[in-house]
């Protein structure tokens, strides 16, 4: 079959344990004359902020900015922006998980173009350039560091999206100790979502071979690296490997898109805050074999991936155990008071900015398909969060 796509830019990757050390001579590569680090309270508390900007060294004006934490909201990049629009010449160096990189990559696009966040939102604006921008991230999934996506929640705490071309850094530094200390839980819900990046890339309509590729390897890479990961904390070698399987999945989703495990998580995010990386993993795990249903020679390259001369029907029940094996119940133990409502769910998947990864799915839901699947994901968000239970009410 004849295609035509353009995969656009991609950013020139820094790789290697130690890598922290290069960071003054990239600042000085690109003729900056000041910097603004953007980074979030748990990355500045784990004195983390400090050692990057030690590291960026004093020729360069240094000034930071701190994210509360959990989702990027609008009025925290309006800040973001006034701080950046005072600083000549900047490069803005995001150290972080995805919501510190989201947010610096829309604070560099803001540094030299107009108004507000609100105005970018849903690309309804043009970007009208951007900052220097480099991205140093300390988790393993979001991809966010090799995209030209970046999430914000509005005024009404709905997830949205901003898009652009300007988005995408110039560089990325991948040191794989920055990400020896994340807590188990979080290596397991960012791991899982690269994975999840690259299983929907490579089954979605917009598919292609400079898709697949990435995107299988990642899967690959995931499979074997996360619970090594998990087993050895300390392990550099799965660390540096789950750091190539999120940079490679985000290079299959900037280009191919996500698909309806996207649009139950952002729908879970903007309705109940659940972090991206667990709720998109129950989206996926509620849905997969529906999603598969009908579509089996689509997803028989990402199941022989996962386990080579796996079937596509044996798909859901390995990631299942993939999720079991990295303990990502543990993630939900925060969460497990949550009481998620099925209308609800059903009707904020088929809100306007969650629609178009519901479209991209190698399978779209109709109109008597939204309601069973949101029912389907409350359903096993419900039965996961009984095991924590049932866990915590057994003797000892």
């Amino acid at each position: 079959m004849l295609t035509t796509f353009d995969t656009g830019r991609q950013a020139q990757l820094y790789v290697g344990a130690g890598g922290l050390s290069r960071l003054a001579e990239l600042s000085r590569s690109y003729n900056a004359k000041s910097a603004l680090v953007v980074t979030d309270a748990g990355i500045r508390d784990s004195g983390l902020l400090d050692r990057v900007i030690t590291a960026v060294g004093d020729e360069l004006r240094i000034e930071t900015f701190v994210a509360p934490s959990g989702e990027p909201h609008l009025a925290t990049v309006d800040a973001g922006a006034e701080a950046v629009r005072r600083l000549d010449t900047p490069i803005v160096i995001g150290v972080g998980g995805g919501t510190a990189l989201d947010i610096a990559k829309l604070l560099a696009a803001l540094a030299v173009s107009p108004g507000s966040m609100s105005d970018y939102l849903l690309a309804k604006t043009p970007w009208s350039g951007r900052a220097l921008a480099l991205m140093i991230p300390t988790t393993s999934g979001t991809g966010s560091e090799v995209t030209r996506t970046s999430i914000v929640a509005d005024a009404n705490g709905l997830k949205q999206w901003a898009w652009g071309n300007e988005l995408l850094p110039d560089a990325v530094l991948l040191d794989p100790e920055l990400t020896r200390s994340l807590p188990r839980s979080l290596t397991a819900a960012t791991g899982l979502d690269a994975l999840i990046h690259a299983l929907e890339a490579t089954t979605g309509k917009g598919r292609h071979s400079f898709i697949q590729a990435p995107a299988l390897e990642a899967i690959r890479l995931v499979g074997r690296a996360l619970p090594q990961a998990i087993r050895e904390p300390n392990d550099l070698v799965a660390r540096q490997q789950m750091q190539a399987a999120a940079c490679l999945a985000g290079q299959a989703i900037d280009n191919g898109g996500t698909g309806l495990g996207h649009n139950i998580g952002h729908a879970l995010g903007s309705l109940y805050h659940l972090p991206h990386g667990i709720a998109v993993t129950l989206g996926v795990e509620a849905t997969l074999a529906w999603s598969i249903e009908g579509n089996e020679d689509i997803f028989e390259p990402s199941a022989n991936a996962l386990r080579q001369g796996a079937s596509p029907r044996e798909l859901p029940t390995l990631f299942s155990e993939l999720v079991d094996a990295v303990h990502f119940n543990e993630a939900l133990a925060t969460f497990a008071s949550r009481r998620l409502d099925p209308a609800a769910l059903a009707e904020a998947m088929q809100a306007e900015e969650n629609a178009p990864m519901a479209h991209n799915a190698a399978r779209q839901p109709g109109t008597d398909d939204w309601q069973a699947l949101a029912k389907a994901t409350v359903a096993l968000f419900e039965q996961r969060v009984s095991t924590l239970t049932i866990a915590e009410e057994s003797p000892a």
